[in-house]
């Protein structure tokens, strides 16, 4: 092992060791050191106050303290996570924990570290100054720990590959260094309200939280009820690609929930698509997925991509036969309304609304999927995003 390896070695060991020792310092007003203030500690928190030993302030962070900790919940990885006082600190490895924050109303000052290149997603303005910590497959675990946060938010990952393979690794390192991880994607729809009402329980934002789930399954809701029974040969078959040919499982589940039967159910995972397989389905209506660049930063009239997308769809000669170019049911939504590839979001739940209206534009002749786009972007996101100048996510609009 060479020199510089040792020093490095060395140098990670000892801010392991010195973070360990910060990590377990005082809980306010706890003296045995258990992390819990307890009704003799409020006493003599109280005869300190009455001293003139600690500030009102202090006395009343103390009671707060007391009341409300420790919170415990069980993250997305199965693990009991436990916070003993407020986070004032926190650092997040996806952004879509940025996001998820954000509708939690936890101010932009307590993040203080993020991910790399965050810089390019434009609906993130308040986070362009945040210390990068590296992505969630590449994790910089020395800048994690040399932050310090109260609390460091991990994509829980996919398993043991690609994406999952690392997580072992690195909470071993983090909770070795005395820091408290909690494992949330806030990026799957099937548990998105569970890890918002947990993630609004761990920052003391539960009337946040509730208020985001109810208009969250108020939307979705709305959806399932007018599609649940519908028969099957009502249910428009639908492809769906993010590139040329090229298609995920994930697409299943918000074409579903729109009413919508996908190409690819059964038929195990899904990567290559044959387009003979394609025309021999005959899909009544063919999504494309984009995530080549941040729509939300384009101009609302600038068209122009999305055009010259749909156009190369609808003149494939293998398709010129399907009912879905036929009938001129090609439509293009861009990754932030969708559940993956760059760009992707917390807003599947308005993609779904997208979807619902154009497969069934007469059952959802009432519905607005704009309208409830705006709302998240003002009401939940803070954003001063006018859907009518800004942001090229869905084509054709009507």
């Amino acid at each position: 092992m060479s020199l510089l390896s040792r020093c490095s070695k060395t140098l990670l060991a000892f801010i392991l060791l010195l973070s360990s020792a910060t990590a377990l310092q005082n809980v306010p007003g706890d003296i045995d050191g258990n992390m819990i203030v307890s009704d003799d500690e409020i006493a003599r928190a109280q005869d300190d106050f009455a001293k003139g030993s600690i500030t009102e302030q202090n006395l009343t962070e103390i009671k707060h303290i007391h009341d409300a900790y420790p919170i415990t919940v069980i993250d997305t990885h199965g693990r009991n996570v436990t916070i003993y006082k407020p986070i004032k600190t926190v650092v997040c490895d996806v952004s879509h924990h940025l996001e998820t924050l954000r509708t939690l109303g936890v101010p932009a000052n307590m993040i203080i570290g993020g991910p790399e290149n965050i810089d390019i997603y434009s609906i993130f303005p308040e986070c362009n100054n945040l210390t990068p910590v590296g992505s969630f497959y590449e994790p910089n675990v020395e800048m994690m720990i040399q932050l310090h946060p109260d609390l460091i938010l991990v994509h829980p990952g996919t398993g043991s590959g690609t994406f999952g393979a690392f997580l072992g690794p690195l909470m071993e390192q983090l909770e070795g260094a005395g820091l408290t991880v909690a494992c949330f994607a806030c990026s799957r729809p099937e548990i998105y309200t569970d890890e918002v009402e947990k993630l609004g329980r761990l920052f003391e934002h539960q009337e946040d939280a509730g208020r985001f789930i109810s208009f969250y399954n108020g939307v979705l809701s709305f959806v399932e009820e007018k599609v649940k029974d519908l028969p099957e040969a009502e249910r428009p078959l639908v492809y769906s690609e993010n590139r040329p040919y090229r298609a995920s499982n994930l697409d299943i589940l918000p074409i579903q929930t729109a009413g919508g039967r996908s190409l690819y159910e059964g038929k195990g995972e899904v990567q290559e698509v044959n387009p003979e397989d394609v025309v021999a389905f005959n899909p009544d209506v063919i999504i494309r997925i984009m995530g080549d660049e941040d729509y939300d930063r384009r101009n609302a009239d600038d068209t122009g991509k999305m055009e010259e997308v749909r156009k190369e769809i609808m003149d494939r000669p293998e398709l010129q036969n399907t009912t879905a170019v036929k009938l001129g049911n090609v439509h293009l939504i861009a990754s932030p309304l969708w559940t993956y590839m760059p760009f992707s979001g917390c807003r599947h739940f308005i993609g779904v609304a997208y979807l619902a209206k154009w497969l069934h534009p007469d059952l959802f002749s009432d519905l607005d999927p704009k309208a409830i786009h705006q709302r998240y972007l003002t009401e939940f996101q803070g954003l001063d995003y006018d859907l009518n100048k800004r942001g090229m996510l869905v084509y054709p609009q009507s």
